[in-house]
């Protein structure tokens, strides 16, 4: 996948981190040193899917805002969760992100700047069913 760094592309992660796959999760708790499990409960959040898919979460970075969470690591979001503004918690405060080296899949996939997903136009359901896809099959293995 290509990679961009323009302010359009990194501004996601001031406002809205994007979904893990879940071998995001054992490559970033690989990354940070800790167990899966402890990886789920200190920084990530659960986002139900929508419509009739709403039995799959995904796990996404907590967004934290005025240095609190807008949902408590390891919970499962609120409705109005996804119109909240908030930081990726693993975005330092000078602005960098500490876990670049394991870059979790939907920053590396999506390119603001150009609006697309995997190279193609941005399409909210066609990306919904990507991660519906990928998330199916692990639901109980992040229990």
């Amino acid at each position: 996948m290509e990679a961009c760094a323009c302010e359009q592309c990194v501004s996601a992660c001031r406002r809205d981190p994007g979904r893990l796959v879940p071998a995001d999760v054992r490559k970033i708790a690989a990354f940070k040193k800790i167990g899966e499990a402890e990886l789920c409960r200190r920084f990530l959040v659960r986002i139900p899917a929508k419509g009739r898919d709403s039995h799959v979460q995904f796990l996404a970075p907590a967004k934290i805002k005025a240095a609190h969470f807008l949902a408590a690591p390891g919970s499962v979001v609120p409705d109005y969760y996804a119109d909240e503004a908030g930081r990726c918690v693993f975005l330092s405060a000078q602005g960098q992100c500490l876990i670049h080296e394991v870059k979790p899949f939907e920053c590396a996939a999506y390119m603001g700047c150009r609006h697309t997903f995997l190279g193609r136009p941005y399409k909210e359901k066609d990306v919904e069913a990507f991660f519906i896809s990928r998330w199916r099959k692990a639901q109980d293995q992040f229990r």
